[in-house]
């Protein structure tokens, strides 16, 4: 008898270590979430950041896309291959074969024009003193006419 008292006392001790360490992990709080490492910055590294963000966004507004990988074609022949034209002209040379009706279309006082003639897409653009003429079978976007304009900027 004297064993079962002391077996049911332990038991009762163990209990009562297991209900101790129990309570003490439920009660214990976990740690507070650590916060993301926020940078400090000094007021003139602030407006330094901002302006050049400024400055970004105003270098995106002007250099279109295709300027920003820095291709402009170095020749006439090379933009012709570039955009698939059959007829370039800028100044007095003349690349490929005329399409009937472009005297109507070439001869217009226009800075930009974009027109179809047949089956064939015309392209005049004028910059500044230069003047291309471009026929071409297929219809090109507002971003490729500038990339044309850039094109007689750097030619």
């Amino acid at each position: 008898m004297y064993l079962q008292v002391l077996e049911l006392s332990l038991l009762a001790a163990a209990v009562a270590v297991l209900g101790f360490i129990i309570f003490f992990i439920a009660r214990r709080q976990p740690p507070p979430p650590q916060a993301e490492a926020v940078a400090r910055y000094t007021p003139g590294e602030q407006e330094i950041i901002r302006q050049v963000g400024e400055l970004r966004e105003r270098i995106d507004k002007l250099i279109p896309p295709y300027g920003r990988v820095g291709y402009i074609p170095s020749s006439l022949e090379e933009l012709r291959d570039l955009l698939g034209f059959t007829y370039v002209k800028l100044g007095d040379r003349e690349l490929g074969a005329r399409v009937e009706g472009l005297d109507k279309l070439e001869g217009l006082d226009v800075d930009l024009l974009q027109a179809k003639l047949g089956d064939s897409y015309v392209y005049v653009v004028k910059r500044g003193e230069k003047r291309l003429v471009a026929v071409g079978g297929q219809y090109l976007d507002y971003l490729t006419i500038r990339f044309i304009g850039e094109f007689l900027d750097y030619i």
